[in-house]
């Protein structure tokens, strides 16, 4: 009697469809489908563009009227809203509709039928993509920065930027005519209808206000800004291609939050159902409910529909943690702007953290602490007094930590672009003519992106006024080119690692404190290139529109959507189309009606961070990088190294030591938002260690339901409160997934 060996199963690594991790060689997922799923064009394509017209829409106003951002994660509450809306709503309307049409025998039914899991997946995957295009992604960057330069407000005498950096910049980019800044800046004067007039009279307030915007001044000057988006984004696309393959096939990433959405989508063989069957499960609706109460609590507290009574209390804040510690011998742990030791309780991390394989949620917490730890140890030495002796920020300044981080995130990308270039021209050997073209195409758009980006930053330098600029400070060909190359190549390899973070972590929410510029200045670049002290502050408002504040990153949303595409078999042809068509007119449709708003209402009354704090701080530091260059750091550089290292050393131990620390932890050191969810992530581990330990897979599938259930209630009241803010004109700050405290 023979005996079968099965493969045991590691609950530790039980990803989202319950299936142990494996190896496989196969990139298939690089390859058309062979029964590609259908998805309905016409439907679908004008379907995406309404919604994300509508998100754009509702955002800007949100963040405009009530100050709360609905899209400022990797997580955007407004797609996940219609998401639901679409599954639970318009789906069985559609079924019920093609049952009376049936019933009554009209001969219309087929046109009633409801979305399938692919073309709700194609309508999602825009939402995803474009969600953040009208706030931290694009436009809430671009549009107030291109009026800053010239800003007579900030634009001073004493400022010395008409002397210093204003002549090194190039005027196509940006309002130039300081008339015309003071215009935007103060709004048109439209005569403004009184609260109480009619609609009627408000609508024809807005329509003159809409013909009066100087749109020809914006055209030229947005134009060029498009080609360097363009450019961007088609580098965005490419490496989502090219690394999906690899990362998904041989890799088996579990790619959490494209996950996410496909758990609340009907799965193959619901067609007949009225709901998917994760609405039926009541550990779901347990989770659900205890988010979704806690949340709203909170949120008619803010909105003072509750009064007496307080808000829920959601972890502990950094102050509080400051007080406790203070005087003890662990005080070195208290300060630290950029990160704070918090305890905060985010019921969305807490359920990321439950569903990822133990040793990446373990790993995003364990290196968070020993960090912390490493700087008290600094502290005990004499090398500081408490965190705040350690800063680190966007644009110039490292710590030890963070400096690891970035060397760490370098190595890691460049090993995973090397890998997954190389596994495609392997595949490609054996394919011939047409075949090996249509594989290459990915690399091909990779290249003619990345030569676009680097072109246009030339072009960008060498397009100064030299009648204004002093003699001998013109940048050269030689310096501007060669800049240019070395830019385009970190923000490659900065982008693939920050896809890689959200591919494997699941980490919804960060920032980078590992830009270009903190490169320049450890190795002292201005040493070497003549005159880049004239170059590199034209840069700064450049970079600031895509790679610094980039809660809402492009490139990873891109990821996890090409992923749910691959995992629905959604047509290639119709995806793109679709995915390509509504990020086109997302930004058109945000740039438009952010101007025409600014001009409404004048853009000094709109955000205050996005449209004066953040660009002429931006202005501010690229006056001071024009003015002084940095020198040549070596103890920085060595900690670069050693994060470098650690990242090199942890990927071979973990060959053959399962138990070794994965470093997925180690580089999101870079992100600063890691000191916000930490805690979020512990507790997720520790709940899942517990459950397998005790229960078993069968139990990890009940509870895991509890944990989807948890994510799904705070996305709903986040959606719920903020859409009811925006209608019913009430205020519910910190009721989002951007929050800092508890």
């Amino acid at each position: 009697m023979s005996e079968t060996a099965y493969k045991r199963v590691d609950l530790e690594r039980v990803d989202w469809e319950n299936q142990p991790a494996a190896e496989s060689p196969d990139i298939s997922a690089l390859l058309p489908s062979e029964s590609p799923t259908r998805v309905r064009l016409w439907l679908v394509l004008p379907l995406s563009l309404l919604l994300c017209v509508g998100q754009a829409v509702v955002t800007i106003l949100a963040e405009t009227y009530r100050h709360v951002y609905p899209s400022s994660t990797m997580i955007p509450v407004l797609a996940f809203g219609m998401l639901i809306l679409l599954v639970i709503a318009v789906n069985p309307a559609l079924r019920g509709l093609q049952m009376a049409m049936k019933w009554l025998s009209v001969p219309m039914d087929n046109l009633f039928v409801k979305l399938s899991r692919a073309e709700l997946v194609c309508v999602f995957a825009t939402l995803l993509v474009t969600a953040g295009i009208s706030t931290y992604g694009l436009v809430d960057q671009l549009v107030p920065m291109m009026t800053a330069p010239w800003n007579p407000e900030w634009n001073t005498p004493q400022a010395g930027w008409d002397e210093q950096l204003l002549p090194y910049m190039n005027k196509d980019l940006y309002i130039s005519d300081p008339a015309a800044v003071r215009v935007f800046r103060e709004g048109l004067p439209v005569p403004r209808p009184a609260e109480s007039a009619p609609s009627a009279e408000k609508w024809a307030f807005r329509w003159e206000v809409f013909k009066e915007v100087p749109w020809g001044v914006w055209l030229k000057p947005l134009g060029y800004w498009m080609i360097f988006i363009a450019g961007a984004y088609g580098m965005f696309y490419s490496l989502t291609q090219i690394v999906l393959g690899y990362w998904s096939g041989r890799e088996k990433l579990i790619f959490p939050l494209a996950k996410l959405p496909e758990a609340v989508i009907p799965e193959p063989g619901e067609e007949r159902s009225w709901v998917p069957k994760v609405f039926k499960a009541p550990g779901f609706w347990a989770g659900f409910a205890l988010s979704f109460l806690v949340i709203s609590w909170n949120a008619m507290v803010a909105a003072e529909w509750i009064t007496g009574l307080s808000k829920i209390t959601l972890g502990m804040s950094s102050w509080r943690t400051e007080q406790i510690l203070q005087g003890s011998f662990v005080e070195g742990l208290t300060g630290g702007y950029s990160h704070p030791l918090t305890f905060l309780i985010i019921f969305t991390a807490i359920g990321i953290a439950f569903l990822l394989p133990t040793e990446i949620s373990f790993s995003a917490w364990f290196y968070f602490l020993f960090a912390k730890f490493m700087l008290l140890v600094a502290v005990w030495l004499g090398y500081g007094r408490n965190m705040n002796d350690f800063p680190t920020d966007w644009l110039w300044m490292d710590n030890p930590i963070s400096a690891q981080g970035a060397g760490g995130i370098l190595l890691f990308s460049a090993v995973s672009l090397y890998r997954s270039i190389r596994q495609y021209f392997i595949y490609a050997k054996g394919k011939r003519g047409g075949e090996r073209i249509k594989l290459m195409l990915p690399v091909i758009g990779l290249a003619v992106s990345l030569a676009v980006v680097t072109l246009w930053l030339n072009w960008n330098w060498r397009n100064y006024d030299a009648r204004a600029a002093a003699p001998g400070d013109a940048p050269g060909y030689f310096s501007t080119m060669i800049f240019s190359m070395l830019i385009v190549g970190f923000l490659t390899l900065i982008t693939l690692g920050l896809m890689r973070i959200v591919a494997e972590g699941g980490i919804y929410w960060f920032q980078s404190h590992a830009s270009f510029f903190h490169s320049y200045k450890m190795l002292g670049m201005g040493k070497y290139f003549p005159s880049s002290a004239t170059f590199i502050g034209p840069l700064i408002p450049i970079y600031q529109v895509l790679f610094l504040d980039i809660k809402t990153f492009l490139a990873p949303s891109l990821l996890n959507a090409g992923k749910m595409r691959e995992d629905t078999r959604a047509g290639r042809g119709k995806y793109h189309l679709n995915m390509v068509v509504s990020l086109a007119v997302t930004v058109l449709v945000s740039l438009a009606f952010t101007i025409f708003l600014a001009y409404m209402e004048g853009g000094q009354q709109m955000d205050n961070w996005f449209y004066s704090q953040g660009p002429s701080g931006i202005v501010r530091q690229a006056y001071n990088a024009a003015t002084s260059p940095p020198s040549f750091r070596a103890t920085t550089l060595i900690w670069y190294a050693i994060g470098a290292a650690w990242t090199a050393i942890s990927m071979l131990l973990r060959q053959t030591l399962f138990w070794f620390p994965h470093p997925i932890g180690y580089i999101m050191l870079v992100n600063p938002l890691m000191s916000r969810l930490w805690f979020s992530f512990f507790i997720g581990w520790a709940a899942k260690k517990v459950v397998v330990r005790y229960g078993g897979k069968s139990t990890y599938d009940r509870v895991r339901l509890v944990f989807i259930g948890l994510i799904m209630g705070e996305l709903l009241a986040v959606f719920l409160w903020n859409v009811l803010s925006l209608i019913l004109h009430f205020q519910v700050s910190g009721i989002d997934l951007n929050r800092y405290s508890s």
